[in-house]
C-alpha cells in the first residue's frame, strides 16, 4: 500500500516524521488494519497521489497498528513527530482544515 507525503515529503525524507493522520473512511481505515494485523508493516510512501503524476519516494515500517484518535488528543510530541508542521494542535487543525473533535487515523511508522 502507498501513502502520499505531498504536504510533508521533505519532513519524510529526513526521517523527522514519523506519525501521520489521515481522514480516512472505514475501509480504508480496515484495509490498513488488516495489513498490520497480517504483518505487512512495510509500506511505500509518494511525493504525491500516484494518479497525479506522483513518484515513490521511499518506504516505511508501521510501528502501530492504525487507530482512529480525536484531534484534540495530539501531544507535543505527536506534533513533533508529525513534522513539526504545526506547533500547536489549533495550528494543526487548521492546517488540516478539521475541527480539534474530528477523529482520524494515527499511522505511526518509521522511514526505510
Amino acid at each position: 500500500m502507498i501513502l502520499s507525503f505531498a504536504w510533508t515529503k521533505e519532513q519524510f525524507l529526513a526521517g523527522i516524521k514519523t506519525e501521520t493522520r489521515r481522514d480516512w473512511t472505514e475501509r480504508t481505515l480496515l484495509c490498513w488494519q488488516n495489513a498490520w494485523d497480517q504483518g505487512r508493516h512495510r509500506h511505500l510512501a509518494a511525493d504525491k497521489v500516484l494518479y497525479a503524476g506522483g513518484k515513490i519516494i521511499g518506504g516505511f515500517t508501521l510501528t502501530a497498528r492504525p487507530e482512529r484518535q480525536a484531534l484534540f488528543f495530539m501531544t507535543d510530541a505527536n506534533l513533533k513527530a508529525e513534522g513539526g508542521i504545526a506547533k500547536t494542535v489549533a495550528e494543526f487543525c487548521q492546517r488540516v482544515k478539521q475541527p480539534a473533535e474530528k477523529s482520524m487515523v494515527v499511522v505511526k511508522f518509521q522511514k526505510l
